[in-house]
């Protein structure tokens, strides 16, 4: 049985404090760790530059393949916190608006 989701206001009360924020952020990246494919640029010396996370799709809301916070929103349902509530807590907390989740782990 699924858990009872929190108000948005409750959601903004809890996550407003560090000590929920924290593991449910932690627990939030893991879960997109696990799920988003990784890239690795190679340099022109053909050597390993960087790697990133990408959910494979284009960010353009007429693609019909692209669901931009469809993990969080798992996240957050099996958390107990309102969806919208959370992503804009997330939002504050690291000081942009996103377009879609994979841009978390990009920087």
């Amino acid at each position: 049985m699924p858990n009872p989701i929190l108000t948005a206001d409750h959601t903004w009360l809890r996550l407003s404090q560090d000590e929920y924020f924290q593991p449910f952020f932690r627990e939030y990246l893991e879960l997109l760790k696990s799920h988003l494919k990784q890239i690795q640029k190679m340099d022109q010396l053909g050597k390993p530059s960087r790697r990133y996370y990408t959910c494979g799709q284009d960010h353009d809301r007429r693609n019909r393949e692209w669901k931009p916070f469809q993990l969080l929103e798992r996240h957050c349902e099996e958390s107990g916190y309102d969806f919208l509530e959370a992503r804009d807590m997330i939002e504050e907390r690291v000081g942009r608006k996103l377009t879609c989740e994979c841009e978390l782990l990009r920087n």
